[in-house]
């Protein structure tokens, strides 16, 4: 029996729906993009923008921090500005900033944190984001949170239930995460400054949370099976450890980007052992057993290379190129805060050298090239020799004398010059 043909009118509904559809979507989407930038063009982070955000850092996830201990953080404006430059060089060419101020024309408005968000588009377009929060009351739990993509509302309660789905997400695998509302105890929010009350989350929250958050976090499994391998060897060079590492046998079950990534990081775990429960994530409870040997690694012959390599390999392959370039760039700049060891261009070649290797190794294409030639790496094949006549120890007062900044001509001029060095010896460049 031929069935019966769908009704014209029942049809008619379904495209008029689908068309109405498609008009929500349009008005949505016209609604969320705009002309200008929220945003002005970001400022180039400096030695005293790190010096704002390492104060604040050093409180959450200084030495003397501990995990459930409770925390007390005064953000200032100057501290706030600090990690707006910072946040821009991470997420560029985006653009982000966090701003202090009361609502303009409403005088019994309560001050507001504003955080925005500006996004280059084709033809001249700008996705713009914008959040303000403003703490009610005593400022216990969560602020009320306002947002708007360009010029479309997003509710409050939408926003709360993000930010609260983005938490979970960004936890480190554990047996009973503590929720937002049980870490954020207070917010506060003033004209001058923003006080927030919380519960430690611990120092090794903070690059596990992120990879989460961005899916690349590592099979913890491996990862520990991995270090506990290296740190039964004595090795004393990088590239020893590196070959060590790409002659393990790999998981199957795993691609070959997936290996490589948690390679990368058992490698900087061993090489840097001081940062193993930071960088271990959820394998931290699977390697508390796996004690490396107490000889320091060494790169060319010094054992700070090895670690600016090691560190930026890892951060490459859990965060990404760009964060774990910006990220060495800030180090050389508190580097050369006083104190410091001074700004230092060889460091910077170790750090550029790392990271290329593990965008080459996370990359699908090129994963398992990357293992074959990782498996037999020299040491001049991880940093060229020239590298270590690059400029070094500078402090905040020469690097800008010479340089101006990081956004300078100059500065651009001695980086390319290092990717150069890096690109004759074979380092696989982005």
């Amino acid at each position: 029996m031929t069935p019966a043909a769908p009704k014209p009118r029942t049809r008619s509904r379904w495209t008029l729906l689908l068309r109405l559809l498609a008009l929500v979507m349009l008005v949505a989407a016209f609604l969320a993009i705009d002309g200008e930038p929220l945003v002005g063009p970001p400022v180039p982070p400096d030695a005293r923008s790190i010096a704002l955000a390492r104060g604040i850092a050093k409180q959450v996830a200084g030495q003397n921090a501990v995990a459930g201990a409770r925390e007390t953080i005064v953000l200032r404006q100057s501290e706030l500005d600090g990690f707006s430059a910072m946040a821009s060089q991470v997420i560029a060419p985006s653009r982000a900033e966090a701003r202090l101020t009361a609502p303009p024309g409403r005088a019994a408005a309560p001050p507001e944190l504003v955080l925005r968000l500006s996004r280059s588009l084709p033809l001249g377009a700008w996705l713009n984001l914008e959040a303000r929060a403003h703490s009610t009351g005593a400022g216990r739990g969560l602020p009320t949170v306002r947002a708007s993509i360009g010029h479309l509302p997003v509710p409050a309660w939408l926003m709360r239930w993000l930010i609260g789905q983005a938490w979970s997400i960004a936890q480190p695998d554990m047996p009973d995460p503590p929720t937002l509302e049980e870490t954020l105890l207070q917010v506060q929010i003033a004209p001058k400054a923003a006080r927030v009350v919380l519960i430690n989350p611990g120092r090794n929250a903070a690059l596990a949370g992120l990879a989460q958050l961005g899916g690349t976090a590592s099979d913890p499994r491996w990862v520990a099976r991995a270090y506990c391998a290296l740190s039964r060897h004595a090795d004393p060079d990088l590239a020893v450890i590196v070959r060590r590492a790409w002659q393990l046998e790999r998981p199957a079950e795993l691609g070959p980007a997936e290996q490589n990534r948690g390679l990368l990081l058992a490698v900087a775990m061993r090489a840097v052992p001081e940062y193993r429960d930071r960088l271990a994530g959820a394998s931290l409870p699977l390697v508390s057993t796996c004690s490396p040997p107490d000889d320091p690694v060494a790169l060319a012959g010094r054992g700070d290379l090895a670690k600016h390599w090691a560190l930026s390999a890892a951060l490459g392959a859990s965060l990404g190129g760009q964060a774990a370039q910006s990220l060495g760039v800030f180090k050389e700049l508190s580097d050369s805060l006083k104190g410091g060891s001074g700004f230092s261009f060889v460091d910077l070649a170790a750090d550029r050298s790392g990271e290329r290797f593990a965008r080459a190794a996370t990359n699908p294409q090129l994963a398992r090239f990357l293992q074959t030639r990782l498996a037999a790496v020299t040491d001049d094949q991880l940093l060229p020799g020239e590298a270590l006549d690059r400029p070094e120890g500078l402090d905040a007062g020469l690097f800008e004398r010479t340089y101006s900044s990081i956004a300078s001509p100059e500065y651009a001029a001695a980086v390319a010059a290092i990717d150069q060095l890096l690109d004759n010896i074979g380092v696989p460049k982005p």
